[in-house]
């Protein structure tokens, strides 16, 4: 799906995914470092069947993948995502450049894609974190989320699992 206007933030301008944005996409994901905590392979084990979903992400009808890019410039300095369910409920993905970590731009991607899902209608709001990625759950802790229950993934193409936690937060 696509936005129907750019999310903006005080330094962001969060806009939809498109195909020209696949290489950085992948270089951030494919990081070993960046990706460490994401379902998404590593550089080394991209393989085709990946690839061919990334090439669907433009226009998925399943939800919003989302580019974060500085206002000024336009460079790339992260990912989102937001995928609404039947029940009200938005679940929802981000991942900041690492050199740009601990510079506020995942507090200001999550307040915008919050906003954006209480003008939709949005009841409620979910985040799939890994236990051991503690600055994602203090972000979502910050919002007001709270651990709601546990889940396991595995990252593609290794076998490397990550228990975890969908974090909730009821936006009634």
């Amino acid at each position: 799906m696509l936005l129907s206007k750019d999310l903006e933030t005080p330094r962001l301008t969060i806009r939809s995914w498109r195909r020209d944005d696949k290489d950085v996409t992948l270089a951030l994901w494919g990081d070993r470092e960046n990706g460490r905590y994401m379902s998404d392979p590593v550089r080394e084990n991209v393989d085709e069947a990946y690839l061919q979903c990334v090439d669907e992400m433009e226009d998925n009808p399943e939800g919003y993948y989302l580019i974060a890019a500085w206002k000024e410039d336009g460079t790339p300095v992260g990912t989102c995502c937001i995928f609404p369910e039947n029940n009200g409920n938005y679940d929802i993905g981000y991942c900041i450049a690492k050199d740009h970590w601990k510079e506020g731009l995942g507090t200001e991607m999550v307040d915008a894609i919050l906003r954006w899902v209480r003008a939709e209608g949005g009841k409620s709001v979910t985040g799939e974190v890994a236990d051991g990625n503690l600055a994602s759950v203090a972000l979502l802790r910050k919002f007001g989320f709270a651990q709601d229950r546990k889940t396991r993934y595995k990252k593609w193409g290794e076998e490397t699992w990550f228990d975890a936690h969908y974090y909730r937060l009821d936006l009634a």
